[in-house]
Parts: C-alpha cells; sequence; structure tokens
C-alpha cells in the first residue's frame, strides 16, 4: 500500500503520516526530513538542496532530492507512506516512473489543506531552523502553485481526498481511516 499526504506547510501531514503510519507499520518518507538528515551528515545535494532551496522558500529540484527517497523506497516495496512528495509536476513525473519500473502504485493521496492565517499560527508552536514567517509565507506560495498539476493529475485519476486540516488530529485520522476502508 502506498500513501501520499501532500499539503501546504503545517497543515499536519507530519502528524497524520505518523498516526496512520504506525496504525498500518509502513514506513513514512518524508521529503524534508530526509533532505535534513542527509544535509546533516554532509551530503552534499541535501545540503546544496535545503541551503539554496529549502531555506529560501523554495521547492528543492527532484535531481537533488530523488535519489534520497529512492534508496527507501527501494527498501520499502511492501508499502509506504511519501510525506510531501510529488509536490511538484516533475517530482509526479519521476515519481510516476519509478513506480511502473517497480510494478508499484498508489492506493490514496490525501491533501491536507488550511488558510495562511492557520498556518501562520502554526508556526510559531513548532520553532525549527527553516521556520521563518516570510519563508515560509514564500514557501506556500510557491508550493501551492507547483503542487496545482499534483493535485490536479491526482484528481482526474480518482486518487485525491482533500481533507481540511483545520479540523482535530484525531477527526482528520478517522477521516483518513474510514477513506482507506472503502
Amino acid at each position: 500500500m502506498i500513501i501520499i499526504f501532500i499539503g501546504p506547510p503545517f497543515a499536519g501531514k507530519d502528524t497524520q503520516s505518523k498516526l496512520l503510519g504506525q496504525k498500518l507499520q509502513i514506513p513514512i518518507f518524508g521529503m524534508g526530513h530526509l533532505i535534513r538528515e542527509a544535509s546533516s551528515v554532509g551530503h552534499h545535494k541535501a545540503i546544496k538542496g535545503l541551503e539554496e532551496y529549502s531555506l529560501k522558500g523554495l521547492h528543492v529540484p527532484n535531481s537533488l532530492k530523488f535519489e534520497l527517497l529512492k534508496n527507501e523506497m527501494d527498501k520499502a516495496q511492501s508499502g509506504f507512506i511519501l510525506d510531501n512528495y510529488p509536490a511538484t509536476q516533475e517530482d509526479l513525473d519521476t515519481l510516476l516512473d519509478y513506480l511502473r519500473e517497480s510494478h508499484l502504485s498508489i492506493h490514496r493521496v490525501f491533501y491536507l489543506s488550511i488558510s495562511i492565517d492557520e498556518m501562520n499560527n502554526r508556526i510559531l508552536n513548532r520553532g525549527r531552523k527553516d521556520d521563518i514567517i516570510e519563508i515560509i509565507d514564500k514557501r506556500r506560495l510557491n508550493q501551492d502553485e507547483d503542487r496545482k498539476p499534483v493535485i490536479e493529475y491526482f484528481k482526474h485519476i480518482n486518487l485525491l481526498t482533500e481533507i481540511n486540516g483545520e479540523q482535530s488530529v484525531e477527526d482528520i485520522q478517522e477521516i483518513i481511516t474510514k477513506t482507506l476502508q472503502t
């Protein structure tokens, strides 16, 4: 089973993917986490992606990040959750090629949506290196635009479930669980 969580910063993708991963006993691959982790151990492409793109509010190009994700997906062919990937048309094309070659398919995509006001309120509670309101606002604008073709593609093939991310964690998890049971 392959499940994807996409949405703007602070929409709850990380929280929901962790809860679902525990429930289903499958690994979660968060693109941001993979890049930060690889950067911390000196991975050149990850450092470049973090410093030249992510910390400036831009999507990290696929050429700098997909290798990290592919290494993890290759180890988990029985199923996994992708947190914030694919985020662009380039990501989508690369992921679809990978899945075709691996004879895998996506089970469901959850798009968690929140308002800009709610996003900014949540920023104040986390405090990570790249949690600067101006950068996150820029990231939101860039990523919302970049994400449009991804959302449209998954809508078109009837895999997308949009969820209001401003609900309680428990209510969102209940919606996700019920959706996966249908």
